[in-house]
């Protein structure tokens, strides 16, 4: 198994792992099914790798695509998005450290640009653009996921004191201040696993 899989089944495993967090939080501030999203994330991601061939840009091309069929959801299709355009995005060069910043940097364009959202709006954006700054400031890849993952939980908390402008929590306004958004916690996770 390639060490891409490996990461990728980890990632699947930490989100089936954090499913009640995420409907416990998404129940507070939106219609709380991102467990059950989540779950199908993950699904796709775990049909994605057992048919993987070993190509990088087909390969995460391919899991996109699964993911879009097992979780065609908000959520589910944000979550693909970035993943097929992470494959646009990454080369077969020797240096997985710099294909990880390009795919995220890709990954975080595409869904910024098909949720229509930007940093401080309190989404997943928001633990995923400092997760990929500390990536980008670390001095390998080991290293890199480790502080991604503290960067994109503090980015996750940091969402608690934010006034929601997308999805069911921007109906409550205010009143979801004090919560953490449901979808950076699932990338918080995400790195977590990973890492």
């Amino acid at each position: 198994m390639s060490e891409l899989n490996t990461y990728l089944l980890r990632l699947a495993d930490g989100l089936i792992g954090g499913a009640a967090k995420f409907e416990e939080l998404d129940s507070a501030a939106g219609d709380g099914d991102l467990g059950i999203t989540a779950g199908k994330i993950a699904e796709g991601i775990k049909s994605g790798v057992s048919l993987s061939s070993g190509d990088l840009k087909a390969d995460l091309m391919l899991i996109g695509r699964e993911i879009s069929k097992s979780a065609p959801s908000t959520f589910g299709t944000l979550f693909a998005t970035g993943f097929v355009r992470a494959s646009s995005a990454v080369d077969q060069s020797d240096n997985p450290k710099i294909n990880l910043e390009n795919a995220l940097t890709a990954a975080f364009e595409g869904i910024s640009a098909r949720g229509k959202a930007q940093l401080g709006e309190r989404t997943l954006l928001d633990a995923l653009s400092p997760a990929i700054e500390a990536l980008v400031n670390s001095s390998d890849l080991e290293t890199g996921l480790k502080n991604a993952a503290v960067a994109a939980r503090n980015g996750a908390i940091a969402t608690a004191s934010m006034a929601p402008k997308h999805g069911r929590a921007g109906w409550i306004g205010e009143r979801a201040k004090g919560l953490e958004d449901a979808g950076a916690n699932v990338v918080a996770t995400s790195f977590e696993a990973i890492s």
